[in-house]
């Protein structure tokens, strides 16, 4: 799994955010790739070394270091607008391509915290030697060089062109597999904002706590206006 994630610091993996008391919303999720949009989001100069733990296919408990993607979310936000030219240099026919971008760059708004992060570790850790987890910077180079990168992590294949955004979000029965990988390659998969996981995790009291205050607030603003 990759993750895009909204943190409270600018520290670049999960673990290293739990360990030193920091606060996340997990924005999106995918599994068995990194999504070709959020690389967007980062230059190569955003990289941070942080700590990171997994566990071996025999349970073993793991820690290591690697260097992954964090800046801050204006930053973001400017990265990402300024990549419709990048776009059109990276795809051989980029109109569609570039309806995922913008798809991007409109659900990328009202941020709680100031950084973004780009915690693949997990998709390092069971996809790629290690010692080729340095080459990942090479994906944020926005050139020729970067291409090959890009498409072997996001799992795109060049011979193949995705579904229109508009076609891939509201058409269930899309049936070509090739077509509809690229796509996934490129969607941005953010999470529906009222179930997305956040850290410190909420206890039941909690919440129960603040739905009683809310409940409380309208019932208030109810009475003021009779």
């Amino acid at each position: 799994m990759s993750y895009l994630i909204n943190s409270s610091k600018p520290i670049s993996s999960v673990h290293q955010l739990k360990s030193e008391g920091g606060q996340y919303i997990e924005l999106a999720e995918a599994g068995y790739q990194i999504p070709i949009v959020w690389l967007m989001f980062f230059n190569e100069d955003d990289f941070i070394e942080s700590k990171i733990e997994y566990m071996d296919g025999e349970g073993n408990l793991h820690y290591d270091t690697i260097s992954l993607p964090c800046t801050t979310v204006k930053k973001a936000k400017e990265n990402i607008e300024n990549s419709h030219r990048f776009f059109t240099e990276l795809f051989q026919e980029p109109e569609i391509a570039i309806g995922y971008l913008d798809k991007t760059i409109a659900l990328f708004d009202e941020l709680e915290y100031e950084y973004l992060i780009l915690d693949a570790s997990e998709y390092f850790y069971m996809n790629i030697d290690d010692a080729e987890w340095h080459l990942f910077r090479n994906a944020f180079l926005r050139n020729e060089k970067a291409k090959r990168f890009i498409f072997e992590y996001s799992g795109y294949d060049e011979a193949y062109l995705p579904y229109p955004v508009e076609e891939f979000y509201s058409n269930p029965h899309l049936d070509d597999y090739d077509r509809m990988n690229n796509s996934t390659a490129l969607n941005p998969a953010f999470s529906d904002p009222s179930y997305r996981i956040r850290y410190p995790h909420e206890t039941a009291s909690s919440a129960l706590s603040k739905a009683d205050t809310a409940s409380s607030k309208k019932w208030w603003q109810f009475w003021k206006s009779e």
